[in-house]
């Protein structure tokens, strides 16, 4: 288990919030967290194979993923109340504007600028359009994911995927803080 894991623990119980506490939000974080770090594996494979539509969409997905993540380990240790997990966990838009820190971060810090790749605004509707035939009425226009998405923008939804979860193992593996966005805050 996990340094900063184990400190989430030793802290909930130190403060008696192990009383309170539901399980199940310290599981969501590390199945988010597991199946994030399969989905960024899955979109550089279909993005090595030219599928960069695909690419853009399962790694899309592994934002949320995360973002559910930190969300959940924010209920478990207390930061928020498992009400507020409930209104923003099914809804899209909301769980990706608690990611954006991933964008500042790869956009930022010198050691993600590296490759030249600026991660730009996290926009649900392109992750549709990533998979969809899509339509503009007023234009009376419709496009496919090929003509939606391109490989830069693929490659840098999957650059997010992997600054997200550098930065979490960094925080909670390495440096060994709390789960969530406490650990963050340091």
């Amino acid at each position: 288990m996990e340094d900063g894991i184990m400190k989430t623990i030793l802290m909930n119980h130190l403060t008696g919030r192990n009383k309170t506490s539901k399980q199940c939000y310290l599981d969501m974080y590390v199945r988010s967290l597991n199946e994030a770090g399969k989905m960024f594996n899955e979109a550089n494979i279909l993005f090595k194979r030219g599928a960069h539509q695909r690419a853009y969409f399962i790694a899309f997905s592994a934002l949320e993923e995360i973002s559910k993540s930190q969300l959940s380990a924010d209920v478990y240790t207390g930061y928020i109340k498992e009400e507020e997990f409930k209104k923003i966990y099914k809804d899209h838009k909301k769980k990706i504007d608690r990611v954006k820190w991933i964008q500042i971060d790869a956009n930022i810090y010198p050691c993600f600028r590296w490759d030249g790749i600026r991660v730009d605004e996290f926009d649900f509707k392109k992750k549709l359009k990533s998979l969809y035939v899509d339509v503009d009425f007023t234009k009376n226009m419709v496009s496919s994911p090929t003509e939606s998405i391109s490989k830069e923008d693929a490659e840098k939804i999957i650059k997010a995927v992997q600054v997200g979860l550098y930065q979490i193992h960094y925080i909670v593996d390495e440096l060994g803080e709390q789960i969530g966005t406490k650990g963050f805050m340091k």
